[in-house]
């Protein structure tokens, strides 16, 4: 282990076999945290980042891998994230041609598990300003017109780090840009076959319902969240006539399933239970009518904490508005402000 140190320099050697011995040494022990450590005052990650531009492809596929283990500790993670390799990153995941785009897109969703990663990529501010996002929705939806659109399991990672950047109300922001569409252009995903994508959609839809500035856009009839929300948890229960007064076309008895996994059906409620924040939001779901669909996944659940959830929507939603705020809720709704301000706390788990 001590030895490692010396491999570094031999990663810029001109001769491709050389290059190659230092890097898949550097690759097998690259996963532990006591190489890493050793490793953190050398210039790997310098080192590394340069080789992603080789014009061999396995001396490029053995940089990145080391970089995405590298990211596993924090220091290092955080050094990678400041030499401004996320235009990289964006141009080898978008790269139609890159049979290592995936690869391209893991490193990037490891970048974008820190804030000042996701700042970048969103480029807040600045003349570039959602210009890499967009790109890598363009890429996640240019096969929408394909029968196996709802089915590809391709650009699950892109999916990742657009879940990332929903956890900072500044990337919240950006999606939620009426004039981009990102959003609106990602909705459709809820349906996907895939659970990876699935779940990634519904936690991007959930952060966003956790913005309450945005509320009024959300359940707007241009994004009708809140039918799109209902179908994951809708299921096949018949609905009668009285039940199906009010409710949206999409959500009456069609025979469909209920989304089988778990971890789906908790964010979408969770984000109801965001919705019901505000006034609006909460006005909103009676007028839509769900509470027969919240009352069947109540006797649908068996866990106890999803169960509870559910009766705190309709809790919620049923009981009667009380006129205009008071000045202790006007305080309560400005503190959850602040807090929206200062960010969703970062889960750095994969979907």
């Amino acid at each position: 282990m001590d030895q490692l140190p010396e491999l570094v320099p031999f990663l810029l050697e001109p001769k491709s076999e050389i290059k190659l011995l230092a890097l898949q040494h550097l690759l097998g022990v690259s996963d532990s945290q006591e190489a890493r450590d050793i490793l953190k005052p050398t210039q790997i990650i310098n080192n590394c980042i340069r080789l992603i531009t080789d014009s061999n492809h396995v001396v490029v596929r053995h940089a990145l891998t080391i970089l995405i283990n590298l990211c596993q500790d924090p220091d290092m993670l955080n050094d990678i994230v400041k030499k401004n390799i996320v235009p990289r990153l964006v141009d080898g995941t978008t790269d139609t041609k890159n049979k290592m785009s995936e690869i391209f897109a893991m490193l990037l969703s490891n970048v974008t598990h820190t804030k000042e990663g996701c700042l970048s990529l969103m480029q807040c501010g600045k003349e570039l300003e959602a210009f890499f996002i967009m790109k890598l929705v363009q890429v996640l939806t240019m096969d929408s017109n394909q029968e196996d659109y709802f089915k590809s399991t391709k650009n699950n990672w892109i999916v990742n780090i657009i879940l990332n950047v929903t956890q900072i109300q500044e990337g919240r922001k950006i999606l939620l840009d009426k004039e981009n569409q990102i959003f609106k252009e990602i909705l459709p995903l809820i349906r996907h076959e895939n659970v990876i994508k699935r779940r990634g959609i519904i936690g991007i839809i959930r952060n966003c319902c956790y913005s309450e500035q945005h509320h009024d856009y959300l359940i707007s009839p241009e994004v009708d969240i809140l039918t799109k929300l209902c179908i994951p948890i809708r299921g096949n229960d018949k609905l009668d006539d009285d039940d199906l007064v009010g409710l949206h076309k999409d959500l009456h008895n069609s025979g469909n399933e209920r989304d089988q996994d778990r971890e789906c059906r908790k964010m979408v409620v969770e984000s109801l239970i965001f919705l019901t924040g505000t006034k609006k939001g909460r006005v909103s779901m009676r007028t839509a009518k769900i509470y027969p669909i919240l009352r069947n996944l109540f006797n649908f659940e068996t866990e106890e904490e999803l169960r509870d959830n559910v009766e705190k929507v309709v809790e919620l939603i049923i009981r009667d508005e009380e006129g205009d705020p008071t000045p202790e809720e006007i305080e309560q709704q400005n503190k959850r402000q602040k807090l929206e301000d200062e960010d969703a706390q970062f889960e750095t788990d994969e979907i």
